[in-house]
């Protein structure tokens, strides 16, 4: 961090929002895959679409909790494609790191289309997010 003064501009706190919330919510679908892997694993033969899934009452509420948490976890997908390219568009500029306060020291946060090594074009754009 030599140059603290782009650390601490103040028109990049709307950024640094933004993108806590899109690492809050990264968090929030890890865990809820672990937790659907969880409760998968107590029933494998689970299929959200399977005639025979509400058998049992306990069979019939873990279909219900799995079908509830697979909604969730897509609704969240959802929102994390849209916080991404939100975070993107609030970028000053491409191919090029920002430094931000995320809370636990200077982190960066950027978006590359060129590989910043080989200055060649990358075949899938990257946010880079480093904390």
């Amino acid at each position: 961090m030599e140059n603290l003064v782009e650390y601490l501009d103040e028109s990049l706190v709307p950024l640094e929002e933004k993108t806590k919330t899109y690492l809050d919510v990264e968090h929030n679908i890890r865990l809820l895959e672990v937790e659907l892997l969880s409760l998968q694993s107590i029933r494998p033969d689970f299929s959200p679409d399977s005639q025979d899934a509400e058998q049992s009452a306990s069979a019939g509420n873990l279909s219900r909790k799995l079908n509830d948490k697979e909604k969730r976890l897509a609704e969240l997908v959802e929102y994390y494609k849209a916080l991404r390219q939100e975070v993107i568009n609030m970028l000053p500029e491409t191919n090029r790191l920002f430094e931000l306060n995320l809370g636990y020291g200077p982190s960066m946060v950027g978006y590359f289309t060129i590989d910043p090594e080989t200055h060649q074009p990358l075949p899938e754009p990257v946010l880079r997010i480093v904390h």
